[in-house]
């Protein structure tokens, strides 16, 4: 029983730590690093505007605000307008995938449209990935064969595979992330977002009326 434990904890382990691998892959061809380069610098703007003008200040709440996107830039991965960053919030309020959302965010499948959210759906995403998967996974196997065709050891061939699978393991993602998986973001999540998005609040300007002095 024991041993058993041992190797349901183990094999646990190992996929968590896979896991965590690979969202810092994505994390990676996302591009979200940069975007959290950009909100380290905002907060040292925005210290200053505090320091020199006051946190009641005009300057303050614009800097405030830019650093409130980003904020929100680095949870969806991409800085969003204001009506689809409400859209996205809502959405991962209600409990819909968070990676889902990223992945809509970041390939700018949500946009407004006549005033109103709206996420685009296309079929061309899903034929290039693909496409792009029968190459990649055509190339690995080319590369696998001349590895076991040469006249090399078997504990070089074997890390010679090992490092040729580590190599596409880790490109992969930075292909499927704008095609295979951001069409399937789209149909698991993007008629629930539309329908978040016209349940919200909508903004409207104040009217005031004029008064006769």
């Amino acid at each position: 029983m024991s041993w058993t434990r041992c190797f349901a904890q183990a094999l646990r382990s190992l996929r968590d730590g896979v896991a965590r691998t690979r969202s810092r892959v994505d994390s990676f061809w996302s591009g979200v690093w940069w975007t959290r380069w950009r909100l380290l610098r905002q907060e040292v703007v925005l210290s200053s505007a505090l320091e020199q003008a006051g946190e009641d200040s005009m300057s303050a709440r614009i800097e405030t605000e830019k650093l409130r996107r980003l904020q929100l830039g680095v949870k969806f991965w991409r800085p969003s307008a204001p009506q689809v960053t409400r859209a996205l919030e809502a959405a991962d309020r209600a409990g819909l995938s968070r990676q889902d959302l990223r992945l809509l965010a970041l390939n700018k499948d949500v946009r407004v449209s006549n005033g109103e959210v709206e996420v685009r759906r296309s079929t061309w995403p899903a034929l290039l990935g693909l496409c792009g998967l029968v190459i990649v996974i055509l190339g690995w196997a080319y590369l696998v064969l001349l590895v076991l065709a040469s006249p090399a050891g078997i504990f070089a061939k074997g890390a010679g595979v090992a490092l040729i699978s580590l190599i596409f393991w880790f490109l992969w993602p930075g292909f499927s992330i704008y095609t295979l998986r951001a069409h399937k973001a789209v149909e698991q999540a993007g008629a629930e977002v539309e329908e978040l998005a016209r349940r919200g609040p909508r903004t409207h300007a104040a009217v005031q009326p004029l008064r006769k002095d």
